[in-house]
């Protein structure tokens, strides 16, 4: 198969939503497959040195970094279901307004079970999408990065820093005791309908901590960046873009590195000089500027230099395997929440808090190949994964073909309704 082939560019896109599903898995799996404050004597409790190693590469590499890698990918297929309708405008707002709803009744079932279900919150932001659809690309390119690096989070969080009090400090660290203690009660011994009573009552809780920590910013920046190379076609190109994305590897490398260089710096200063930063409100609001910065530019390392890795037939050996769990995103996404609340909350193994961060990433990294077998067991059998079927369906509202047949002499195998890249 040549590398710029139709087929390996569909692959590359499916096997960047698979490495994507790995990332938010190492990132929730860690910690028990929580989704809220813990007390710190939960947190605390591991020293060893597998622990301290992904405690410190998932912090690095992993936490707020996959969220948005996912949701570039989000952002690029909109683009791509919307082109697949472009001769049918109404029909597109139509079919992708219900396809969105169906996934907000996904997401508030999913959010029921678990706190950090990210579905719930990309509806909301689909709509916006659509809304934003129209810019051109400078405007669409231009918001893209300003809300990539959470530049209105950061306008907001100096805002409040300029206007807040020490009191007012106080106050938020003896909420976040009580929630941590209420949420760690749940975990430990609730039922399914605590689990389900709990979590409803916090959703609007979820969307706060999105605007306040500038994930929805950040978020939504990516779907405009995703959509934006959908624009200009950098994933159906080949080998002709092949230049652009070692440019940007390169620079987003540097960038990265520059980050990484003062924030450690700054930690260093702060250690052996005595300088006081971690009280220090400008000194956080700086290194929180430099760690937006830091992740944006991981993030586009990662997508940029995967996508450079695909292009050779031999890491298409390698990386593409990653696709069949890609292409059944959501159904591998809600079992990973079914696996981690069986694993560690008191409903299941209860596990929480008696594993350890080192322990729990190598559970993660297992299950994630389990997965990638499954789905590719399963994807030989039928059209979809069982989700990816039900929503595909319930978007057409027409039940889908979804085993797979042997054709028989003249008797062809009836195919699937067309319906541009699923997210």
């Amino acid at each position: 198969m040549q590398p710029n082939s139709a087929k390996a560019r569909i692959r590359t896109v499916d096997a960047l939503r698979g490495t994507a599903l790995l990332g938010i898995m190492l990132a929730h799996f860690i910690y028990w497959y929580t989704a809220g404050p813990l007390p710190d004597t939960v947190t605390s409790s591991f020293h060893d040195a597998g622990s301290t190693i992904a405690d410190v590469f998932t912090s690095l590499f992993v936490t707020g970094k996959f969220f948005s890698f996912f949701s570039f990918l989000f952002g690029l297929s909109f683009f791509l279901q919307m082109r697949g309708l472009e001769d049918q405008p109404k029909t597109f707002l139509k079919r992708y307004s219900w396809r969105l709803a169906i996934l907000m009744v996904i997401g508030l079932a999913h959010h029921a079970l678990w706190m950090g279900d990210i579905l719930s919150i990309y509806v909301p932001l689909g709509f916006v999408l659509m809304a934003m659809r129209k810019l051109n690309n400078k405007w669409v390119l231009t918001l893209g990065i300003l809300l990539a690096l959470n530049a209105p989070g950061r306008i907001i969080t100096g805002i409040q820093n300029i206007a807040g009090s020490a009191a007012g400090m106080q106050d938020m660290m003896g909420n976040f005791a009580k929630q941590a203690a209420a949420y760690d009660a749940v975990i430990r011994n609730g039922s399914w309908l605590d689990i389900f009573t709990y979590n409803l009552q916090h959703l609007t809780t979820k969307f706060q901590f999105q605007i306040d920590s500038g994930r929805l910013f950040i978020t939504l920046g990516f779907f405009l960046l995703g959509m934006y190379t959908g624009r200009q076609r950098w994933f159906e190109r080949g080998a002709e873009v092949k230049p652009l994305f070692k440019k940007i590897v390169k620079r987003s490398a540097l960038i990265m590195g520059a980050g990484l260089f003062i924030g450690i710096g700054m930690f260093a200063a702060d250690a052996i000089f005595k300088l006081g930063w971690q009280q220090n409100p400008a000194a956080g609001y700086f290194f929180m500027l430099v760690y937006d910065v830091f992740n944006a530019a991981m993030v586009v390392f990662f997508i940029s230099g995967l996508t450079l890795l695909m292009m050779r037939p031999r890491s298409q050996k390698v990386l593409f395997k990653l696709a069949p769990v890609g292409k059944m995103a959501l159904t591998s996404y809600i079992t990973q929440t079914v696996f981690g609340l069986l694993l560690f909350y008191g409903i299941g193994l209860g596990l929480y808090g008696k594993t350890s961060p080192g322990l729990n990433t190598v559970i993660a990294i297992a299950f994630f190949f389990v997965q990638v077998g499954f789905s590719t067991w399963w994807l030989q059998r039928f059209y979809y994964g069982p989700l990816e079927w039900l929503w595909r369906s319930g978007t057409l509202l027409k039940w889908q073909p979804f085993v797979k047949r042997k054709s028989k002499a003249i008797i062809e195998p009836m195919q699937p309704t067309p319906l541009p890249e699923a997210v």
